[in-house]
């Protein structure tokens, strides 16, 4: 069977560069990959977000049966995300009116984040559609990773209400489906676990030498590579602190970030200067999907600082390139690393991350026999497999939704 299915974003869009702003991620990759894949299937897939710029067009055709519709809620300007709630009604209002302009009919809503859910609400109610929601990251589980970051009680209470109110919710790990029950209420049925995706056709490994040359990176020091949006959440400080505090000298490359005018990107700069190691730290800013594999592949080891994750999709990309992962013990990322197979696992502080890195660099064999293990660590998640559970995940919801109608 298939769908057509209104999926929703409010905040971010799956056309942004993921690690430009602090908006866009893993979960803009997720959506695009997803979406595609999806469309592949014959499905059609809207993917409706808020119109952030004048000069782009209403309506991208991401690929085939895949739209990305640019809806009118607010100025047309990019606005802080903790501003966006006030405008969620009128979001909704607007998608309705186009699906009644273009005649179309979705057969379910599949919101991603928050705030997208909330509108989703609105909508499913209104379509009498199943909706189902991947929150990406929970202020909960936020804020028990990181107590000194107060999370707004708003997204608390509608995260809340969300779950008592969705038909499905996906969780990336069993670790996270675990915490949406004991924390949120969920109840076991309604929590799915479906692990984000990899492209592994276009994750693979490169020649090191080669990709480090292609890179301007020196070949006899070690690279150690950050991935992902600079926000303190994420930890890319962690890495420079952790790199000043290590025996070997190796070069830092930071990417993620705008070149000019990031507030972020000037503050890890400036860090950089102050630890006296800037003559070994580069950055190149966010890259493209396109581009990724080969700094995976030139680094020796891929470093996820995080408070926390719900999933990982650099320490997944990296793992799928045969590069080593060091993260934080904590989320998804216990489930993607394998500790001491395909990396380490560490507690969140530059001691630590800096004594494992140490370690990692300094046994080649060690390092050699987890490039080996990498890849095929990650194999099951290539997104044909990753679609196949959302796809069963959408025939369980509408199956049900049809049974109740018929009652």
């Amino acid at each position: 069977m298939t769908y057509a299915v209104a999926m929703l974003s409010v905040h971010t869009s799956p056309l942004d560069v993921a690690g430009r702003t602090r908006d866009a991620g893993g979960m803009n990759v997720y959506m695009r990959e997803l979406a595609r894949e999806l469309g592949q299937r014959d499905s059609t897939i809207d993917i409706f977000t808020r119109w952030t710029h004048p000069q782009t067009p209403r309506i991208v055709h991401l690929s085939p049966n895949v739209r990305v519709i640019h809806i009118q809620a607010g100025p047309l300007a990019t606005i802080p995300k903790n501003d966006l709630y006030q405008h969620i009604p009128a979001f909704a209002r607007q998608v309705e009116a186009f699906r009644r302009a273009e005649g179309l009919q979705y057969d379910l809503v599949h919101s991603h984040y928050w705030l997208s859910g909330v509108a989703g609400m609105h909508l499913a109610g209104r379509w009498d559609v199943p909706h189902v929601i991947m929150f990406h990251t929970l202020a909960r589980l936020k804020q028990l990773a990181n107590p000194d970051e107060p999370e707004s009680p708003l997204r608390l209470e509608m995260e809340q209400r969300l779950v008592q109110h969705v038909d499905r919710i996906i969780a990336a790990t069993q670790d996270e489906r675990r915490q949406i029950i004991r924390s949120c209420g969920a109840t076991p049925v309604q929590v799915a676990v479906i692990p984000c995706g990899v492209d592994l056709t276009l994750f693979t490994p490169q020649d090191r030498q080669q990709a480090r040359e292609k890179l301007g990176l020196r070949q006899d020091q070690p690279v150690l590579l950050f991935v992902g949006r600079l926000d303190p959440f994420k930890g890319p400080d962690v890495l420079l602190r952790a790199a000043a505090l290590m025996e070997e000298q190796a070069q830092v490359v930071i990417v993620g970030g705008k070149l000019t005018g990031d507030q972020e990107l000037q503050s890890l700069r400036r860090l950089a200067a102050s630890l006296k190691i800037s003559q070994r730290v580069h950055f190149p800013g966010a890259r493209p999907q396109q581009e990724l594999p080969t700094l995976y592949s030139a680094a020796d080891v891929t470093v996820v600082p995080s408070y926390h994750e719900s999933f990982g999709m650099a320490a997944v990309e990296a793992l799928a390139c045969g590069t080593p992962v060091v993260a934080t013990r904590a989320g998804g990322l216990m489930t993607v690393v394998q500790d001491g197979e395909t990396g380490y696992l560490v507690p969140r502080c530059p001691g630590f991350f800096a004594e494992r890195l140490d370690s990692l660099l300094q046994q080649p064999a060690v390092l050699e026999r987890m490039r080996r293990a990498a890849r095929p660590s990650v194999q099951h998640l290539g997104w044909p497999s990753i679609t196949d559970q959302v796809y069963n995940l959408y025939d369980d919801m509408c199956s049900e939704m049809s049974c109740v109608a018929a009652q």
